[in-house]
């Protein structure tokens, strides 16, 4: 039997409140820096402040893959081009609903909470899935940026779950 693969990533875009993040980062160690004139415990604080910072600054950059196999949704976040880690995974058959954020269907899950794994882009095409996530009772609405390839594979597997 032939296997049904597909995978989308959305590279997530940089908001306002991280640059502003970054910046007070920034100024935080500079100041340290600058008040470790007064002694050395406060140079080795700006430098264990700086090397901190050198090592937190790629999670700003963060990227979503969707892979999709055999009914199986997986949603993974890479921090930095390299750091790989699965948030969730949700079986497609299980959803109550795969439809366009915009659609109609959504009307009566509009007060779930929502799982964001979009790129904010306001020109991203961004589907919603209604779910039971981890085995929870309460239902969730997640939000991503499918592939053709992807819907038209979930699609055929689950007609009546999925629109295109």
């Amino acid at each position: 039997m032939e296997q049904s693969y597909a995978e989308a990533n959305a590279k997530k875009k940089t908001t306002p409140a991280t640059i502003a993040l970054k910046i007070v980062l920034i100024l935080i160690v500079i100041t340290i820096f600058m008040a470790s004139f007064l002694s050395k415990f406060i140079m080795l604080l700006g430098v264990a402040a700086a090397v901190a910072l050198i090592w937190y600054w790629p999670r700003f950059q963060v990227e979503w893959e969707y892979v999709y196999c055999d009914g199986q949704l997986d949603f993974d976040m890479i921090q930095g081009g390299e750091k790989r880690k699965n948030i969730l995974r949700i079986e497609i058959e299980e959803a109550d609903a795969v439809v366009p954020l915009t659609s109609s269907r959504m009307d009566g899950y509009r007060h779930l909470p929502v799982k964001d794994f979009t790129s904010l882009r306001d020109d991203a095409r961004v589907y919603a899935i209604v779910t039971r996530a981890n085995e929870k009772e309460e239902k969730i609405v997640i939000t991503f940026e499918p592939s053709e390839k992807m819907l038209e594979m979930m699609h055929t597997k689950c007609p009546n779950i999925v629109e295109i």
